[in-house]
């Protein structure tokens, strides 16, 4: 009886420990990860115009030109929104290349959207 009791203690351990480790993962590091996809910004609003799944959650590396820039989002080449953690000191018509988790192809506006985003050069 002892036995059995010890077993179930132990398993019911294992299982809460996996669960735990499972739930509670470390976040993603996008300045950390390589990219999955590098390429222009409208070249990428060109492949996810017809493939809307094709780059979700993947790290991309984009370059471009700054079209607009607001609080903490900036544009590239119209085709491409990055959002940041802080305002981007960037200025308009600045050629430049960025990293950042694509969350997806905005139907209504026509732009690729990229959150947690961070300039490389």
């Amino acid at each position: 009886m002892a036995n059995k009791t010890l077993i179930s203690i132990l398993v019911i351990v294992l299982l809460a420990v996996g669960v735990y480790f499972y739930a509670y993962k470390d976040h993603r590091n996008i300045a950390n990860e390589g990219a999955a996809f590098a390429d222009t910004a409208l070249a990428i609003k060109d492949s996810l115009a017809q493939n809307n799944e094709a780059f979700f959650n993947q790290t991309l590396e984009v370059s471009g030109v700054v079209t607009a820039v607001e609080d903490n989002t900036l544009t590239l080449n119209d085709a491409l929104v990055a959002q940041f953690e802080s305002n981007p000191t960037v200025s308009i018509n600045q050629q430049l290349t960025l990293k950042g988790r694509c969350i997806g192809y905005d139907d209504l506006f026509e732009v690729v959207v990229l959150d947690q985003s961070i300039i490389l050069e």
